[in-house]
């Protein structure tokens, strides 16, 4: 495992730009789209553009009936059940809440890397870093958000805090795969969802009988591309070369970038509190990241 290097924070980078403009496209995909339909779109159109792309490249899907239990399984923990639980969970509660339960997946993270990942070990610099991002994160989206937990949303924030567990076990589980290239894993486990999930979607959702609008049907397609396809692999890449506790950060950063998108784009206005969140965002990365006792 490697030490991060700049071309691993781009990848990051892309990761919490495009996985967090996906709770702005779920949430226009739902105007067109039932929950489970839009985990389904996300999963075919990613796995057509990284088919595509693989075999640009010249690389081959396995024929061993192992590696397809392996694909199934990172389908399983990093995309169906995850996706499934967000989707639903923002039918009901609100994506700032959604955002600071998502940022406990580090710690979650770390507490499974430190059992079953080398070099992974839970450090208490690294606790510290991990419970001052969270810290941060909570400034940053706004204390009020915390006396939003619990009550008639409780099953909702409870499918998110699941969502996170799994993220979690895929990225520790994604460390301890035998060597391969990460764009045949990426499109490997992607088709594997894909064929599970369809049965599910043609019995519950009957999408021959939808009438989606155009928009419902662009975030449906941006999602499979950007946050799916080209996402799952670049989290692939990310975890293979530095490991899951330095992808878990991205918890910590989507909540930044979502922050200053408001106030580049949008106009949005900024309060005090929200740059302190920012600053102790960033030094509770600092300190998760540092290799010292």
């Amino acid at each position: 495992m490697q030490n991060p290097l700049p071309r691993h924070w781009m990848m990051l980078a892309y990761l919490s730009i495009f996985w967090g403009l996906a709770f702005f496209l779920i949430a226009v995909a739902l105007r067109g789209f039932p929950p489970l339909t839009i985990v389904w779109l996300r999963l075919a159109v990613g796995a057509a553009a990284l088919y595509l792309l693989m075999r640009w490249q010249g690389g081959r899907l396995p024929d061993e009936w192992r590696w397809w239990l392996r694909f199934l399984l990172l389908s399983l923990c990093g995309n169906l059940l995850p996706f499934t639980l967000i989707t639903w969970s923002e039918t009901r509660i609100s994506s700032g809440q959604a955002g600071l339960l998502m940022a406990l997946m580090p710690l979650s993270t770390a507490l499974l890397a430190h059992f079953y990942v080398v070099h992974e070990q839970l450090t208490r610099r690294r606790l510290l870093g991990i419970g001052t991002g969270f810290v941060g994160v909570t400034i940053l989206v706004g204390p009020e958000v915390l006396r939003e937990v619990g009550g008639a949303q409780l099953l909702a924030q409870l499918a998110v805090l699941v969502a996170t567990f799994s993220y979690a076990v895929n990225s520790v589980y994604t460390k301890r795969l035998p060597a391969i290239n990460t764009l045949v894993v990426a499109t490997g486990s992607l088709i594997a969802g894909t064929v599970v999930l369809l049965p599910v979607v043609l019995l519950m959702d009957r999408p021959w009988q939808l009438a989606p609008t155009a928009d419902a049907w662009v975030a449906a397609i941006a999602l499979g591309i950007f946050a799916t396809g080209l996402a799952t692999w670049v989290y692939f890449k990310v975890v293979s070369d530095c490991g899951p506790g330095f992808l878990a950060i991205i918890n910590y950063l989507i909540p930044a970038i979502a922050f200053a998108a408001g106030i580049v784009f949008l106009g949005e206005a900024a309060q005090a509190h929200q740059f302190l969140g920012l600053l102790v965002i960033f030094a509770g990365i600092a300190l998760s990241q540092s290799r010292k006792a």
